[in-house]
């Protein structure tokens, strides 16, 4: 798969676990919906996430960027960013989880993107998916 250079998605740090990958380009799995995603690797074809658009999960999802993250992303507080949680998906669906704490923020502007740590412990690593799916929130 070709992709052209300005429509990747440059990681200048590496993702947690991901160290070799920092090229990737988003494919929506739906046409008429940003829902569910693919983070595909364009440094390593056989790398692909699922991301989860997270105010499909919950509405108010507000992740605390630090100045660090910010300066990475090339972004000021009142830069539009693009959030997005990575969801561990099981052959039984209803055992799925989506990451909360630790989103994928991307400048869409510059093609920027950062993995957040979050520490804010309201937020899960492992919220279940089918609770989403539910409406029970």
């Amino acid at each position: 798969m070709e992709i052209p250079e300005d429509e990747l998605i440059n990681f200048p740090e590496p993702m947690l676990g991901f160290e070799d990958s920092r090229k990737y380009i988003i494919i929506q799995f739906y046409d008429d919906s940003d829902s569910l995603l693919c983070l595909q690797s364009a440094d390593k074809p056989d790398l692909a996430l699922v991301l989860v658009n997270p105010h499909y999960i919950l509405e108010k999802y507000s992740p605390t960027l630090s100045k660090e993250d910010l300066s990475v992303l090339r972004a000021h507080e009142d830069t539009p960013l693009a959030f997005y949680n990575i969801a561990v998906v099981h052959e039984d669906w209803k055992d799925s989880t989506v990451n909360l704490r630790c989103p994928i923020a991307i400048n869409p502007k510059k093609m920027l993107g950062r993995q957040i740590i979050m520490e804010d412990a309201s937020y899960s690593m492992r919220h279940p998916l089918n609770i989403a799916a539910q409406g029970e929130v």
